[in-house]
């Protein structure tokens, strides 16, 4: 038996275009030296305990150990199928020139040196992955250097060490690990992906774009990276390149919901409402429970004043997030502009709920109350108002509860006290002459009416 390890594989999939996407993939990785595709074949099998028969499409991949567990991995990450059918054997007898001509054509190193032993290094690196998906970081990290001792070039290895502290989001030892990779491999996709997610989490947004772009060379349909790559335009405000991205990522799958949340939240913050609301209605129209999503296109409806419309959007977020201020503060607002004043008190009560001085929403729960001639409520608020800090608002209220109180005394001081503070204000200039001329003063009336003819240029 030769000592030269290559292993062959096989995987199924339903159709010839998935089949040649996964075999010209694995080669032009380097995951595989030789992928060759049979089919259509017939496959028999048990199903709720009836027998089912379909036509597949058989892919065979040769290729050295030292990729196996890189290929496994990435079979799982690009599979059609959720659960992969994936067998792999060790090869009995491989001709030295045929093995050797493999490892040059998949990138791999030099054989180790007499005393190493990678086929261990090679079980403790899969040891410490299954550590890390479960999350065990600390015991993970142990495995992974004890392999790392033993092979310190193993690109396995080294993703593996990378993807460690990328979670931990120690981004900066895991860079450094990916890109002891990439002097080794340029191409390697799970490095150029997670040296981008590392720069990412670093805020470093050039710089992943940069990897990330590298990376899409090797895998020109990655959809999550290619929205990765918009997000992180998006954050630099590069914005046509984000939402070329997008749109690239949408073309491969209409429905991804990253992708259609990625476009709809840049029109949206581009204030290109029309565009926004047909993608993000298509994310709703996938899953209703995004909330951030559902307030967006409340937001979008209010501003068109359809008010009904945003209204239904709204009570959706606080059905999945009762507390959510901006849904909260939307629907009191829709109300607001609807004249449902009791329905305005109720929603936005709940944000003082949570913000008991929020000055805002106090001063305008104060304005409910007065359209609904519940005068003592209407002050209460406006007085918690402006104890919290100078509020025109709440004094123009104030003022108006006490004129038609018949308090001119107090009407007055409120409206002094704003004009004091803000002497062009001209809501103030006007009650303060419907308050001389209402309590028998022409003469201030008419001097209050001056100063705000003047001021708007009449």
């Amino acid at each position: 038996m030769s000592g030269n390890m290559m292993h062959i594989g096989w995987t199924m999939t339903n159709d010839q275009k998935s089949a040649e996407k996964l075999a010209r993939g694995a080669v032009e990785q380097k995951l595989a030296a030789c992928a060759q595709l049979h089919g259509p074949v017939k496959s028999y099998y048990l199903w709720e305990g009836n027998l089912e028969t379909v036509d597949e499409f058989r892919i065979t991949f040769k290729f050295v150990a030292e990729r196996a567990p890189q290929l496994e991995r990435w079979l799982k990450e690009n599979h059609p199928y959720e659960i992969p059918q994936w067998l792999a054997v060790q090869a009995s007898e491989v001709l030295p020139e045929y093995w050797q001509w493999a490892r040059e054509n998949q990138g791999v190193g030099l054989e180790p040196e007499p005393g190493e032993t990678p086929e261990n290094a090679i079980e403790l690196s899969k040891k410490g992955n299954r550590l890390l998906r479960a999350k065990n970081f600390h015991e993970a990290e142990k495995v992974l250097m004890e392999a790392y001792d033993l092979d310190p070039m193993n690109a396995y290895i080294l993703v593996g060490l990378g993807d460690l502290y990328r979670e931990q989001k120690k981004f900066g030892k895991a860079i450094g690990y990916y890109e002891k990779i990439l002097s080794i491999d340029e191409f390697n996709v799970f490095a150029l992906r997670g040296i981008g997610d590392s720069y990412r989490g670093m805020n470093q947004h050039e710089m992943a774009i940069s990897y990330w772009k590298r990376y899409l060379e090797c895998n020109r349909d990655d959809i999550q990276v290619m929205t990765r790559v918009g997000d992180s335009n998006k954050k630099i405000k590069n914005i046509k390149e984000s939402e070329e991205y997008y749109l690239q990522a949408l073309s491969f799958s209409e429905d991804d919901r990253y992708a259609l949340l990625g476009i709809g939240s840049l029109y949206y913050k581009m204030e290109k409402d029309d565009r926004a609301v047909i993608y993000l209605e298509r994310l709703l129209a996938l899953d209703d429970s995004y909330v951030a999503v559902l307030t967006m296109v409340g937001n979008i409806y209010r501003r068109r004043q359809d008010y009904s419309g945003a209204i239904r959007y709204y009570e959706k977020a606080v059905h999945y997030e009762p507390g959510n201020t901006f849904a909260l503060y939307g629907l009191g607002d829709c109300n607001r502009w609807m004249r449902n004043y009791e329905e305005v008190i109720s929603w936005w009560t709940k944000i003082l709920d949570k913000e008991p001085r929020n000055q805002v929403i106090h001063s305008r729960v104060g304005d409910a109350y007065l359209n609904l001639s519940q005068f003592d409520k209407a002050l209460e608020h406006y007085l918690l108002s402006i104890q919290i800090r100078f509020d025109p608002y709440a004094l123009l209220g104030m003022a108006r509860i006490y004129r038609m109180q018949g308090n001119p005394v107090e009407a007055m001081r409120c409206c002094r006290q704003l004009l004091e503070q803000v002497p062009t204000n001209l809501r103030g200039l006007e009650e303060m002459v419907t308050l001389h001329r209402e309590f028998g003063e022409p003469e201030k009336a008419q001097e209050f009416q001056a100063e705000f003819d003047r001021l708007r240029g009449l």
